[in-house]
């Protein structure tokens, strides 16, 4: 148990509802795989909390006319796969001890699975520090749920995220088969918040593309998708960022998959890149069995 600089409220004086994924006007719950939901859908997540407002005042110490005035509920949703964090406050107090809060995730930004949390947390302005030790600061968390509630969005067995949607123009092409969004600007950032393939469902090639046996699809997506990658690393990453990075990392997934299909490092594919592009492509054909099963 963290302990805090100040008095906190136990969570005997805290209530709080299961939190609801709301996506397309469907409650998915903790656990539950939400059926729609794919990477660029909006959608939302809500709950309820109440308070004992005596027992808050007595056990945090906060006085009537002005801590107790200044109380807020908070849910807070972390998406540990894509680094991103939202979170959303309603007021609470003696004399609207509950509160119904809803956290709005914008498509794009979340992947794999999420993070729940409530909390009560103080609003300014700061006040001045009493002799009881009573929270005075804003932002001081009185309350906050040990257990997170989990939601899990997508499975974790595909190579790269992947997402079937329709491609109506613009930045989708309309007859493109797949698009990769990819963004070398940080390899330290999350491997899922980092990378997207795109594949176009009204294609005629979509099924073959979405097929996870499909022997002459996968190899083709593959490299196209490392080579992307690895170009956009060599044009943005500096030459220091190549060598150590942080576990689920966006470089330490390219490491992975650089020693699986091309038997070297990133530091060496990025190279190879550099000085003989036409070498590295030939090579990916190779280390991705590039056609192989075409006859």
């Amino acid at each position: 148990m963290r302990v805090q600089p100040f008095r906190a409220v136990s969570p005997a004086a805290v209530s709080c509802s299961v939190p609801a994924l709301l996506l397309d006007g469907q409650r998915t719950g903790p656990d539950e795989r939400p059926v729609d939901w794919t990477y660029i859908s909006d959608f939302a997540i809500t709950g309820q909390m109440s308070i004992d407002a005596a027992r808050v005042a007595a056990e945090s110490g906060l006085s009537a006319d002005d801590g107790m005035a200044r109380l807020l509920a908070v849910l807070r949703v972390d998406c540990p796969s894509t680094g991103r964090r939202f979170l959303w406050a309603a007021p609470i107090g003696p004399d609207h001890p509950a509160a119904e809060i809803t956290v709005k995730v914008p498509g794009g930004t979340a992947a794999q699975d999420l993070e729940v949390r409530y909390e009560l947390v103080l609003d300014g302005p700061d006040g001045i520090a009493p002799d009881n030790r009573a929270a005075y600061l804003k932002g001081s968390r009185l309350f906050t749920g040990e257990e997170p509630f989990r939601f899990t969005l997508e499975g974790d067995d595909a190579v790269f995220p992947v997402e079937a949607v329709r491609f109506r123009g613009g930045e989708f092409p309309r007859d493109a088969a797949w698009l990769v969004k990819f963004s070398a600007d940080d390899l330290n950032a999350p491997f899922l918040g980092s990378v997207r393939l795109f594949v176009n469902k009204d294609h005629p090639a979509a099924e073959a593309l979405l097929g996870a046996d499909n022997s002459i699809a996968q190899p083709i997506i593959i490299r196209d998708i490392l080579t992307q990658m690895l170009v956009s690393v060599a044009l943005t990453a500096g030459d220091e960022a190549l060598d150590e990075f942080d576990e689920g990392s966006t470089g330490a997934c390219l490491e992975e998959l650089c020693a699986s299909y091309l038997d070297t490092t990133l530091r060496g594919a990025v190279d190879v890149l550099t000085r003989d592009p036409g070498s590295l492509l030939a090579l990916l054909q190779a280390g991705t069995g590039f056609l192989k099963e075409l006859k």
